[in-house]
């Protein structure tokens, strides 16, 4: 049987850091182990020439860092790239999870943001996207759970029950204020489905009112904001359901992960099935 383990892919820099911290508490809290892998591309491997090391030197200093972060904690390199090598490593070695470090508001923000958002919609396990603020001590004990009509909404609701009881979280559900009425049932409807999931998972949690129409986006970063939350909950799409120039001019989706709260987000792709249990719960499409 395999171990559980979280995957925090790992490029050295102070996002990949940020991730391990992340990374660390978790395991402490689940009882898993954390694996540091780092895609090995053309620019890493010139890299590697010029410094006159090999894949088996960076796996070393991927040990090192690992060990240092998690007592069991391992590191391997893998040639590829990071949305295609990443999730499927995941898959091989039945990771629950993937913690991953983004440049966030800094710099080239949407892009940086779509390339994170890239990476979770090719991943069969959720994927939890940090900045630069580091995990609380107690973990992830407040979850913002944004609710719309999108039909996938209610795909997220096993796997932030799941998070909740490993952590012992409270669950802020925020729905969206819908200018059409249509739509609002869609809403209505999901609300609805997500009580009844945390009911029966004995999951504490509270609805929230939301009278305002517009950004949902923004809505749902400055209740999070508003409320400190430690991680906010999102259901990603396939790249086939969603308009691709829009990832580059700012989706909804992108806006929350880049939030300049740095509060960290909870991706779930609604495209997949999830396992159930741990950390990965469950979703259907």
């Amino acid at each position: 049987m395999k171990d559980k383990l979280i995957i925090v892919p790992y490029d050295f820099t102070e996002e990949a850091d940020c991730a391990v911290n992340h990374a660390a508490r978790v395991v402490e809290i689940h009882d898993s182990r954390i694996v540091l892998l780092h895609i090995v591309d053309k620019k890493s491997q010139s890299k590697l020439k010029s410094d006159h090391k090999s894949i088996a030197d960076l796996e070393s200093r991927l040990n090192e860092i690992a060990s240092k972060a998690s007592a069991n904690g391992t590191g391997i390199a893998r040639e590829g790239d990071i949305f295609t090598t990443i999730p499927s490593t995941a898959e091989e070695l039945g990771a629950e999870l993937i913690i991953f470090g983004t440049h966030g508001v800094r710099g080239m923000q949407h892009i940086l943001g779509a390339f994170a958002l890239k990476l979770v919609t090719s991943s069969k396990v959720p994927v939890v996207i940090v900045q630069r603020r580091p995990i609380r001590t107690h973990g992830y004990k407040k979850i913002i759970y944004p609710v719309d009509e999108n039909p996938y909404s209610k795909q997220k609701a096993y796997a932030v029950a799941d998070f909740a009881k490993v952590f012992g979280a409270e669950v802020l559900i925020f729905p969206k204020k819908n200018s059409d009425d249509h739509f609002q049932n869609y809403t209505n409807g999901n609300l609805r489905y997500s009580e009844k999931v945390f009911t029966e998972a004995a999951v504490h949690f509270s609805v929230f009112e939301n009278t305002k129409t517009g950004s949902f986006s923004k809505q749902v970063v400055e209740f999070a904001a508003r409320n400190d939350a430690d991680l906010i909950s999102i259901t990603t799409q396939d790249s086939e359901d969603r308009d691709v120039g829009d990832i580059f001019v700012g989706s909804e989706d992108v806006r929350i992960i880049n939030n300049e709260a740095e509060i960290p987000t909870l991706c779930i792709n609604a495209v997949v099935s999830l396992k159930v249990g741990g950390l990965a719960g469950v979703t259907s499409s």
